[in-house]
């Protein structure tokens, strides 16, 4: 079931869903305007997270900061998986590079109050957030897109298992690790201090142990039930954690 927030930029969305027979319900999302639970590698449910912006939306949040301080860690630490859509018509000026959008033939800058934006401001932005965060960005030229990426988007991850889906062929990209923009636990930032351990194996040690106290109680038997922990190293953790 696709869940829509019920509040205003979203919630028009079920006039689509409803004649393309999407199942989905209107709720309140405190993240996300679209939402819904897809089928994950070895059959794990994931959490698929959809923010939806008017390109006016995005510059405001370029001028202000607003989505990268507040939405964005909670997205990251909602789903698994996130997209952005930034829906709207919008190019480049040839001549002076800024960013433009048409009205009937005339072509007009696009601005908030008397600041314009140079194309430029909008694509390094979307660089920086693909690039540097978990979150995928998606253009839409107006609504019926937007929707119809929803809708779509949501038939992806329900209709078919993980493994069903080979037109990547040979490549594969693993699930972000959330807490790269989350702060993690005290748990994770002190595992991952320890002999053999390190930044990628401390979310297996905190997920096990979930407190430093845990961690410090545990035996050579308990720290070798964690992935990619073997007898040695358990050996040298708990000593470790002895000796200090």
């Amino acid at each position: 079931m696709l869940q829509l927030d019920n509040r205003v930029g979203s919630g028009d969305l079920t006039t689509y869903f409803t004649a393309w027979k999407v199942p989905h319900q209107l709720t309140r999302l405190e993240f996300a305007d679209v939402a819904f639970i897809g089928n994950g590698p070895g059959a794990m449910d994931i959490p698929i997270g959809v923010e939806i912006k008017k390109v006016h939306d995005v510059l405001a949040c370029i001028s202000d900061g607003r989505f990268a301080g507040h939405q964005l860690p909670g997205l990251v630490e909602h789903y698994a998986r996130t997209w952005l859509v930034i829906e709207g018509a919008y190019t480049v000026d040839y001549t002076t590079g800024l960013l433009v959008h048409r009205r009937g033939k005339r072509v007009m800058p696009v601005s908030i109050g008397t600041r314009q934006f140079m194309y430029r401001d909008l694509s390094n932005w979307i660089t920086t957030i693909e690039t540097k965060t978990p979150v995928r960005v998606r253009r839409t030229s107006g609504r019926v897109e937007t929707a119809r990426f929803c809708a779509d988007l949501y038939s992806w991850w329900t209709n078919k298992t993980w493994d069903e889906h080979r037109s990547h062929l040979a490549f594969d990209e693993p699930l972000p690790d959330r807490g790269l923009l989350v702060r993690p636990t005290l748990a994770r930032r002190v595992a991952k201090e320890l002999t053999g351990i390190g930044w990628t194996k401390s979310a297996a040690v905190a997920k096990k142990f979930r407190t430093v106290m845990g961690m410090c109680m545990a035996s050579e038997q308990d720290w070798r039930e964690v992935e990619g922990v073997g007898k040695t190293l358990a050996h040298k953790i708990v000593q470790e954690l002895e000796n200090n």
